[in-house]
């Protein structure tokens, strides 16, 4: 099988400028690159630099997936809007990072699995991604508590590893959240146990703006104005995260109570044999749905049986059958399991000479 590797980065808040998309296309003789992305695709060699340093200089998104089952998203968040400490119990080492670089904090997901896994072409993933930086930087935690999941899926974790706190709305993902788990490849019965104890999402109270910007010193307000002049990105984050503060908004609790890796791997596993277990009754009562409507063709049908043998020809056979299949699945559900032996018997004798209808009969086990 060749081998292929996709690296991607995307500009959020800002476009490329002429010097930077310039000195972005020397990294590579492959790289592809507009004012808001940079595209590198490998079915030999290797990238010469460090995307993670790639990603600090010049962008704000990064992807990279090979076929041998690396897979990594990171996102770049300048200094200042984002407070590491609340991050922290989502971390795991060599797997889920953040590390200051420059003037800036690198959230670094790596979930690497071993042995590869299907080919994943690499175009539109990170599009469908991106919006997860905006989550995490309004204090949506989602993307990371769903990467721990499989991080500790990965690395095996100890049954009393303590996960991170249960961030709110995991019952209901949005669609980046969703190709999250897509690429991933996250078991859905885990993160169905997840949400057992995840509340919905609440909505900040409703504080009204003007009294809120009245409440802004004079100096700090024109500081504002200067800086939306100027096009800052993440102003309004800055600006409601402060005007939060001066209108004292009380906080809304952030997570539920922390649960371990053991407790979420037996509820996860309960998940999946109710889960099995309502589709086995669903199985069930759809196989009896249909036996009940093909019973008053049953005469019609043994009719049809005898035709076919009649032909003499092996696509004939088989349609013969799967028809007789079906009969004797009909004369299980009937208890008359002994009349529907007779009749196939009987058939056998009738047509001793067939070979080839009696070698279909034996592997379907209808004798």
């Amino acid at each position: 099988m060749s081998e292929y590797q996709y690296y991607e980065w995307q500009t959020l808040d800002r476009p490329l400028t002429p010097e930077q998309r310039a000195a972005v296309s020397k990294l590579s003789s492959h790289i592809e690159v507009t004012s808001s992305q940079a595209i590198v695709t490998y079915s030999w060699g290797d990238f010469k630099h460090d995307p993670k340093q790639v990603l600090a200089r010049y962008f704000d998104a990064f992807l990279y997936l090979a076929n041998w089952g690396s897979k990594r998203l990171a996102f770049r968040f300048p200094k200042g809007l984002l407070d590491p400490k609340p991050i922290e119990p989502y971390l795991w080492e060599y797997r889920i990072k953040l590390e200051p670089i420059g003037d800036c904090l690198i959230l670094d997901i790596s979930l690497d699995e071993e042995g590869g896994g299907e080919w994943i072409e690499g175009g539109g993933w990170l599009a469908a991604l991106a919006p997860l930086r905006d989550d995490i930087l309004q204090g949506d935690y989602r993307a990371l508590y769903l990467a721990w999941l499989r991080a500790a899926e990965l690395q095996d974790a100890e049954d009393a590893e303590l996960a991170p706190p249960t961030p709110p709305g995991l019952g209901k993902l949005s669609p980046p959240l969703a190709s999250l788990v897509e690429l991933f490849d996250l078991d859905e019965h885990l993160i169905q146990a997840a949400a057992e104890a995840s509340p919905e999402r609440g909505q900040m109270p409703g504080i009204p703006p003007e009294e809120a910007i009245a409440r802004l010193p004079p100096a700090e307000r024109d500081a504002f104005l200067a800086r939306l002049t100027r096009g800052e990105a993440h102003l309004s984050l800055a600006l409601n995260r402060r005007l939060q503060e001066l209108a004292g908004a009380p906080q809304l609790s952030v997570a539920a109570p922390r649960r371990t890796w053991g407790e979420l791997r037996a509820t996860a596993d309960r998940l999946q044999r109710e889960a099995k277990r309502r589709a086995a009754e669903a199985a069930e009562a759809k196989r009896i749905a249909e036996l009940q409507a093909f019973a008053p063709r049953e005469a019609e049908t043994w009719r049809d049986v005898l035709a076919l043998i009649e032909e003499k020809k092996p696509a004939s056979y088989d349609k013969a059958i799967a028809l007789l299949v079906q009969l004797r699945d009909l004369a299980d559900y009937q208890s008359r399991g002994a009349d529907f032996r007779a009749r196939v018997a009987n058939l056998q004798e009738r047509y001793a000479n067939r070979p080839a209808l009696r070698d279909r009969l034996q592997r379907a086990e209808l004798l």
